[in-house]
């Protein structure tokens, strides 16, 4: 067996020399060809991941602040129809003092009148029965002392003793 280990270990220097050109030769047709339109595409690509998350982050502020918005709206709302439900309260409060007030001004006037009316009725009937009650005692007096004293006389002087009586 006889192997030559320094010729595998080593490759021939015209091996080497003609990969060493090949490999120049393609970096120099890359770099010629290929290096700017890659750079070109890569800055592009930066460019618009860049233009994607700056758009992303307006997005995200333009969100925060409509969220922000939306939420004082909605505690202005809330105010607002907590402010509606006192009014509301506040007016049907009204609404019953002064549907009490009237009734109680009705009801007073209502016993006022019927006060009036009653004493009305009273005074008529006491002054019904004093003339009833003189019409009786002057037939009394009449039948008893018929001829002696004439009729005037008589219901002046009953109607004095009732004025007596009553006082």
């Amino acid at each position: 067996m006889n192997l030559d280990i320094a010729g595998k270990l080593f490759p021939d220097p015209l091996t080497m020399l003609v990969q060493l050109t090949a490999t120049a030769f393609l970096l120099y047709w890359f770099k010629r060809f290929l290096w700017k339109p890659t750079l070109s595409f890569l800055e592009k690509r930066a460019e618009y991941a860049e233009r994607q998350l700056k758009d992303a982050d307006e997005a995200n502020l333009t969100a925060k602040a409509l969220a922000s918005e939306a939420e004082s709206k909605l505690v202005a709302a809330a105010h607002e129809a907590m402010q509606l439900v006192e009014r509301g309260k506040e007016e049907g409060q009204r609404v019953k003092e002064k549907l009490t007030a009237d009734g109680k001004r009705e009801a007073d006037l209502k016993l006022q009148a019927a006060i009036r009316e009653i004493t009305y009725q009273r005074q008529q009937m006491d002054d019904s029965i004093q003339s009833e009650i003189v019409d009786v005692a002057l037939l009394a007096a009449q039948k008893l002392i018929e001829g002696r004293v004439d009729e005037d006389s008589d219901r002046a002087l009953i109607e004095k003793f009732m004025k007596d009586v009553r006082s």
